[in-house]
């Protein structure tokens, strides 16, 4: 069991553990998210540093990073995860499709505004995922007011440790609360005497629970074990538990034998410092051509003051017209050096390939083109997905769905589901462009296929015409919508056969009542030449 002495002296290691990363993260956070300086030292509450940049390339390049994933993988305007047995003969059985179709909108819709905060704060979430490689979001029950309470932790609170498969299973978070807060956060849990205008260090501790017992009340019975304790309140503490961990880390590159990965901005950190200093040369070197210095010989003939548009510059020239006053000249060229800063600022694009933009389908691009270029981008950075929805993205929804169940929510599972493990299908234009690869061999495929029909007709006899066209619908990522579902493509198919025989059978009346017309026609004429035969042989 968690006590208040095993929490603060948990805390020190972890926080022993992340202090070798903070300083890189100080660094990245002052180049790309100003409002998080401070992770060190623990000070969340320091002025943003945006007045220290003199290029915001990095910052556009986050923004449109986390824009792209809010925008391609959780876009609340579409639908972006399912439910699946794994089986897709049993997810279309009629009982069975029916409760995964029910659920999932379930779920879907405890993601709504009126319920829960997560499509506020996702952008922050991917952002952080971004910039550091990692974020924390945390999920709790709101019970009295029926709602599920989803936010996005500072990074600078968060403190990480992993299980011996990598999973993260322990969370602690240091923040501070006004006494006035405290009152509110933990109502009759929390301590008596409380100054409201004393900021107070908050520790809640959360780990799994290694004596775990089974339908156990209290927190014997939960999987994780919480706690919440204070350094500046000596004694106090609130003991509880969570059925699933209730934070969820996504990570982009994994580390051997470290809790904190590393992100897109671990990358882009060395060219963007090296541009603030080259941004800062430039704007040096533009006020040296705007305003050089004056070279005079004795002081007491100009000063800076007098140097102003229209002024006239007595003393600045003798009875000859030799100048007593000159500008410097520095004469250098800083078109190499623009080019270079052009260079670094392509390089923190490349750093964060997944905008919005690059996943659109462009206009002047064939539909081969378009394939290749998902797959280009997707070969590179598809292990990162798959961190993303396994870490962060899953976990997530399979909280949320055991929330619901315990609530009540979710309909009884149906005779053939009862055993069965369920699975999280992503149907997000994010899930759908990672299987370019498969639409781009297919339509190869098929091109080459054609060409051998041109040879041998028989040749398209291997083709599975509705299987392709499958294949090619979710490799576009074209809308559900776009793409019939077997019952209806059977029924027009059969229509269509039953328009083609009436036609073959009116055709063929058509042929019969023609050949009858023409054999009376052939037979009339016969008799009318015999009796014209028969009459010219009378006597």
């Amino acid at each position: 069991m968690l006590d208040y002495s095993a929490v603060l002296s948990r805390q020190e290691e972890l926080e022993a553990e992340r202090r070798l990363e903070e300083s890189e993260w100080d660094e990245i956070a002052r180049l790309m998210r100003p409002d998080q300086v401070g992770i060190s030292s623990g000070d969340n509450k320091r002025k943003p540093a945006y007045d220290d940049l003199f290029d915001a390339t990095q910052l556009y390049a986050l923004d449109a990073f986390a824009g792209g994933m809010f925008t391609q993988a959780t876009n609340p305007m579409d639908a972006w995860f399912g439910l699946s047995t794994g089986d897709q003969d049993l997810d279309k059985w009629g009982s069975v499709k029916r409760w995964l179709s029910s659920t999932t909108s379930v779920l879907a819709a405890s993601l709504s505004p009126a319920v829960s905060c997560f499509y506020a704060e996702a952008p922050a979430w991917f952002g952080d995922v971004g910039a550091f490689g990692f974020s924390v979001m945390h999920t709790e029950e709101d019970v009295g007011n029926q709602r599920i309470v989803d936010r996005v932790l500072p990074i600078g609170q968060c403190y990480l440790d992993v299980d011996a498969f990598g999973m993260a299973d322990t969370m602690h978070r240091k923040f501070m609360l006004k006494g006035r807060q405290v009152r509110q956060m933990f109502g009759d849990a929390a301590p008596g005497e409380l100054d409201d205008k004393r900021s107070y260090q908050i520790i809640h501790g959360v780990t799994r629970n290694m004596d775990f017992r089974p339908r156990r009340l209290g927190p014997e019975g939960k999987r994780y074990l919480s706690l919440y304790c204070s350094p500046d309140i000596k004694g106090w503490q609130k003991v509880g538990g969570f059925e699933e961990f209730p934070f969820f880390v996504p990570q982009w590159n994994r580390r051997p034998g470290r809790a904190y990965p590393t992100g897109p901005g671990h990358l882009a950190k060395a060219d963007s410092a090296m541009l603030q200093e080259m941004e800062r040369s430039h704007i040096v070197a533009a006020q040296y051509a705007a305003e050089p210095p004056v070279l005079v010989n004795d002081e007491s003939v100009l000063t800076a003051a007098d140097i102003a548009p229209n002024a006239l510059l007595y003393g600045t020239m003798n009875d000859q017209g030799k100048k007593l006053m000159e500008h410097l000249s520095r004469g250098n060229d800083v078109r190499l050096s623009m080019q270079q800063s052009e260079q670094r600022r392509n390089s923190i694009r490349e750093a964060f390939y997944f905008g919005l933009m690059q996943l659109v389908n462009r206009p002047q691009m064939t539909a081969t083109e378009f394939l290749g270029f998902q797959e280009e981008k997707l070969r590179l950075m598809g292990p990162n997905l798959v961190r993303i929805q396994t870490y962060g993205l899953s976990p997530f929804i399979a909280r949320r769905y055991r929330i619901l169940a315990r609530a009540g929510q979710i309909d009884p599972l149906p005779p053939e589901l009862q055993g069965r493990m369920l699975s999280i299908e992503y149907v997000s234009p994010l899930a759908k462009a990672m299987k370019a690869g498969l639409g781009r061999a297919t339509l190869q495929w098929l091109q080459a296929i054609g060409q051998l029909a041109q040879i041998d007709p028989t040749a398209m006899d291997n083709v599975d015409i509705d299987g392709s066209a499958a294949v090619l619908h979710d490799a576009y990522g074209a809308a559900p919508q776009a793409l019939r579902d077997a019952k209806t493509v059977t029924e027009l198919r059969q229509a269509r056969q039953g328009q083609m025989a009436q036609q073959q059978a009116l055709d063929q009346t058509g042929q019969a009542v023609t050949i009858a017309a023409e054999a009376a026609h052939a037979a009339q004429a016969a008799t009318l030449s015999g009796e014209r035969t028969g009459k010219g042989g009378k006597p």
